[in-house]
C-alpha cells in the first residue's frame, strides 16, 4: 500500500478555511503530532499503524464534523487508509477502536464493515451507530456469512425494514438472535411469516412467544404446534402408555381450540350463558377457561351452576378463603379438583395455604361444614 504522507501524495486541494479557535487549534496539533511520529516511527511497522489508528479514533469526537477544515480532511483520509490496510490487524485495531464512536466517517465504517474479516467486520456490524440503515440492507441484501448477519442482528436498534431483511435471509441463528432482542422491530407480517416458519424450527417457538405484544391471532397459531411438541416428548418418556399421551395431546388441542372458537364479540360472561343453555357449561368448559386465565367465565360459570348472586361469587373468590371456595365449587355441582384448581387460579389463594383433596380426590370437608362456610356468606341451602 502507499503509506501515509511518505513523499506528499497530491491531495485535492482544499479551499483555505478561517483560522480555527484555540481548542480547534489544539486538536489539529495532535492529530499532526500523530501523523509526524507516525511516519518518524516508520509507516511500515503494523503496529504503528496500529497505533496511529487507535490515536485518531480517539481525537474524532473533537474534529469538527464533515471535513469541514483541512485537519479533519487529512485524519479521515488517514483512516480511510488504515481501513484498507493490507495487514489484518491494524484493520482490527481500528475497527475495535471506532466501533463505539457515534461520529465516525461513514466512508470508514462502511469499509470496514464490509471486510472479509470477522474480526474487522464484526465488531463495526454489532455496535458501531455510524453505520445506516440503508448501508446494512445493502449488507443484507449481499448474502453475508451467517456471522456477519448474527452481528447485526444483535444490535441495540433495528428498524422494521431491517429486521424483515435478516429475516428474509432463512438464516436460522440469526433469526433466532433477532427474535430475541428486544431493541429489535420485528412488524407484525415478518412475525407471521416467522411463526409460520416456527413449524420447523423449534427453537425459535419460545422466542416467538416471548416478543412483546405478539398478537393474540400469532399466539394462538404458534400454539398449534405444542400438539406435536407434547407427543413427541411425551413418547420419548418410559412411564406413559399411547392413551395416556392421546390423552394430554386431545386436551391441548381442545384447549386451544377454546381460545380461538368464540366470536371476538362474544364476553366470557354470554359464552357462559349460551354454554350453559346448552348443557355444555361442565367441569371441562371450566378448566379450558382457566387455563386461558378467563376470569370472568369462571366466575359466571359458578354463578350459574351454584345458583348463587354474582356479588356472592366475587366477594368468595376475593376473600382468598380456600374453605369458601372449596364449599361454592361443591355447590356447583363439582369435583374436588376442580376446586383445587378455583382456588389457585380463580381465587389466587397461594399453594401452601390450597385446601387440597382428601385420598386423592375426595372433598376434605363434610357437607355440613360446607354449608356452614357458605353460610357466612349469606347462602341458604
Amino acid at each position: 500500500m502507499d503509506y501515509l504522507f511518505a513523499d506528499p501524495p497530491s491531495p485535492d486541494p482544499v479551499p483555505p478555511a478561517a483560522p480555527p479557535p484555540e481548542a480547534d487549534r489544539g486538536v489539529a496539533r495532535q492529530v499532526g503530532d500523530a501523523l509526524i511520529e507516525s511516519r518518524l516511527a516508520g509507516m511500515g511497522d503494523a503496529d504503528v499503524r496500529s497505533h496511529l489508528a487507535r490515536k485518531l479514533c480517539r481525537l474524532l469526537p473533537d474534529l469538527p464534523p464533515g471535513g469541514a477544515d483541512t485537519v479533519s480532511t487529512v485524519a479521515v483520509r488517514a483512516l480511510e487508509q488504515l481501513a484498507r490496510d493490507h495487514i489484518v490487524r491494524v484493520r482490527e485495531a481500528l475497527a475495535t477502536a471506532i466501533k463505539d464512536i457515534a461520529c465516525a466517517p461513514p466512508s470508514v465504517v462502511t469499509t470496514l464493515a464490509r471486510d472479509v474479516e470477522r474480526s474487522v467486520a464484526e465488531p463495526v456490524l454489532r455496535c458501531c451507530a455510524a453505520l445506516a440503515d440503508e448501508d446494512l440492507m445493502d449488507i443484507v441484501a449481499a448474502a453475508p456469512a451467517g456471522w456477519a448477519l448474527s452481528a447485526i442482528a444483535r444490535r441495540h436498534s433495528i428498524g422494521a425494514a431491517l429486521s424483515d431483511a435478516i429475516a428474509g435471509r432463512g438464516h436460522a441463528e440469526a433469526t433466532g438472535i433477532l427474535l430475541d432482542n428486544n431493541g429489535a422491530v420485528i412488524a407484525e407480517p415478518t412475525l407471521e411469516s416467522l411463526v409460520e416458519r416456527a413449524a420447523d424450527h423449534p427453537g425459535w417457538r419460545e422466542k416467538l412467544a416471548r416478543r412483546p405484544a405478539l398478537p393474540r391471532r400469532l399466539a394462538l397459531r404458534l400454539a398449534d404446534f405444542v400438539d406435536l411438541a407434547v407427543v413427541e416428548a411425551l413418547r420419548r418418556g418410559p412411564d406413559l402408555d399411547d392413551a395416556t399421551v392421546a390423552e394430554i395431546a386431545a386436551t391441548t388441542r381442545r384447549r386451544i381450540d377454546w381460545a380461538e372458537a368464540p366470536d371476538s364479540a362474544e364476553s366470557p360472561e354470554r359464552r357462559a350463558v349460551r354454554l350453559h343453555r346448552l348443557g355444555k357449561l361442565d367441569e371441562t368448559a371450566l378448566g379450558d377457561a382457566m387455563s386461558w386465565n378467563e376470569a370472568g367465565f369462571v366466575r359466571a360459570a359458578l354463578t350459574l351452576r351454584a345458583r348463587v348472586a354474582p356479588e356472592v361469587v366475587d366477594l368468595i373468590l376475593d376473600a382468598h378463603d380456600p374453605q369458601a371456595v372449596t364449599a361454592l365449587v361443591w355447590r356447583a355441582g363439582l369435583s374436588m379438583r376442580c376446586a383445587m384448581q378455583v382456588q389457585a387460579r380463580a381465587a389466587g389463594i397461594h399453594p401452601r395455604a390450597m385446601l387440597n383433596a382428601r385420598q386423592g380426590s375426595g372433598f376434605p370437608l363434610s357437607a355440613a361444614e360446607m354449608a356452614r362456610h357458605l353460610e357466612r356468606y349469606g347462602i341458604g341451602p
